[in-house]
């Protein structure tokens, strides 16, 4: 408009509530001492009362602690358990990175790690295939876990309750014909993964794509924390070659389980 500036569009209350959420945390995390609530409304612009109503919240999910017998707050436990996942994350991918290149010289095609995170996969690092035409996958890109090998390899590791969780959350749209979108099939593959210790999808969620994938376990718990896989093109996906994938897959996930214990967590 001339001579003013342009007019933005006002955000929503439940966008402003977030953001005063966030201001809280923020602001806890730059203090580094325990901060009462009324300076916490000052600082964020809380009217008190709806300062203490947000701090109970957080501190039912255990993203806030109340110092017992006052009326201040810290950092919760939550927040610190969230800052550690995102940490070993990266430090993962760190460690997993000359394992994958290693492996894409091995076989030429395109090798990647991803972990689970609230029922979708995100890809933590990958090297690309040497051939001229190779799996396609982008980086940090949030895909289903139900119709891809390294997502049927960490669902294979949830718990029976988490599980159910999942399946009763997600909506199994087929991305291609070979999608598997029944409940009670997406189970029984599951049960085969876990079984077989190891996931193939061939064309499941994208045509010309195949996947063989294994799990990469913590050395302590032997629980799934996150998944290695060989992507190709359809052409040089063969049956016959998966027991030999697999079993340089499962090499390099070997190799990678022992260094998770060094991740501070």
């Amino acid at each position: 408009m001339p001579g003013g500036r342009p007019k933005t569009r006002p955000e929503p209350d439940a966008v402003k509530s977030v953001s005063k959420v966030l201001d809280i945390l923020e602001h806890l995390g730059a203090a580094q001492r325990a901060v009462s609530g009324s300076d916490i409304a000052r600082a964020t612009g809380f009217n008190v009362s709806t300062a203490f109503r947000q701090l109970q919240t957080l501190a039912a999910r255990g993203y806030v602690e109340q110092h017992p017998g006052h009326l201040s707050y810290v950092l919760g436990p939550r927040f610190y358990q969230l800052a550690s996942a995102y940490l070993k994350g990266k430090d993962l991918a760190a460690l997993a990175r000359p394992h994958l290149e290693a492996l894409r010289d091995v076989v030429g095609e395109t090798a990647y790690l991803v972990i689970l995170s609230h029922g979708e996969i995100v890809q933590l690092g990958k090297a690309d295939g040497r051939q001229v035409v190779s799996a396609s996958i982008r980086s940090s890109q949030r895909e289903p876990a139900y119709c891809t090998a390294t997502g049927k390899v960490l669902l294979s590791g949830l718990a029976p309750e988490a599980l159910e969780r999942y399946l009763a959350s997600v909506q199994l749209t087929p991305h291609t014909p070979q999608t598997i979108t029944s409940r009670a099939k997406l189970k029984r593959e599951l049960a085969m993964v876990r079984k077989q210790g190891y996931a193939v999808d061939v064309e499941e969620y994208a045509e010309n794509l195949c996947c063989v994938s294994v799990p990469v376990r913590d050395p302590n718990s032997g629980s799934i924390v996150a998944a290695i896989s060989l992507a190709m093109p359809k052409l040089r996906f063969r049956r016959g070659h998966v027991a030999r994938w697999r079993s340089l897959l499962e090499g390099k996930a070997a190799l990678i389980s022992p260094q998770l214990g060094l991740i501070d967590t």
